[in-house]
């Protein structure tokens, strides 16, 4: 299973970064990156994207606002340079924090997280069918 990822980042230089890293990982398929944030959220939203990578500060909106607004099926992993903003990741949802600088071993363990909650929520659902039944 390969996971539909975005990044969202007012930064190019974090936003090619990204490019990169996602691209070197067989399991997952970079649909786009965006320096403008409302931009990163209506391709979030309409497009088939299981994983949004989500900078914190930039000048429009802020990382902590923007993850409000995508749908409930869209992970978010939340990278910022101050490792003070992990909490708050996780109490808004966040399904993993990465301190910048991005590498790609912080990328696959974020990653690995989001296809091994996937896997158990399958399994569950699979068991949950079979009782039904």
């Amino acid at each position: 299973m390969k996971l539909n990822v975005i990044v969202i980042d007012d930064s190019l230089v974090q936003l090619a970064l990204s490019s990169k890293l996602i691209k070197k990982n067989e399991h997952l398929n970079l649909l786009g990156t965006y320096s403008d944030p409302f931009l990163g959220l209506q391709a979030a939203n309409h497009q088939d994207v299981d994983v949004v990578l989500l900078d914190v500060e930039m000048p429009e909106i802020d990382g902590f606002s923007l993850q409000k607004l995508f749908k409930d099926s869209v992970e978010v992993i939340i990278n910022s340079t101050r490792a003070s903003f992990e909490l708050h990741a996780y109490i808004n949802g966040a399904i993993d924090f990465i301190q910048k600088p991005l590498t790609a071993p912080k990328i696959n363990r974020a990653m690995s997280r989001v296809l091994e909650m996937r896997r158990i929520l399958s399994v569950k659902d699979t068991f949950t069918s079979s009782i039904a039944s």
